[in-house]
């Protein structure tokens, strides 16, 4: 039964590594903000912003700080979507 069970796991450790390289290279397409401010060094929800686009997914942003981005007059906010890779867990 224990040669079963160790047998059971490496194959499923196997089959994971497999996965990971298999998934290796590849992107999802993520939802994110470009943001660019009139003036350099703006900061606002705990970020500087420039002159050049800055581009932030989402998922680095709390839902506060993406409503006091996206409300900023002095903001340039474009709703975009980037490649991101995959990466094996």
């Amino acid at each position: 039964m224990a040669k079963e069970n160790a047998g059971a796991a490496a194959k499923a450790a196997a089959e994971k590594a497999a996965a990971a390289q298999k998934a290796a290279g590849k992107t999802v397409k993520v939802p994110a903000l470009s943001v660019v401010s009139g003036r350099e060094g703006f900061r606002r929800a705990g970020r500087a912003w420039g002159k050049e686009a800055t581009v932030v997914t989402l998922s680095e942003l709390s839902k506060e700080q993406i409503k006091q981005i996206k409300g900023e007059a002095l903001l340039t906010v474009t709703e975009i979507e980037v490649d991101e890779e995959i990466t094996a867990e």
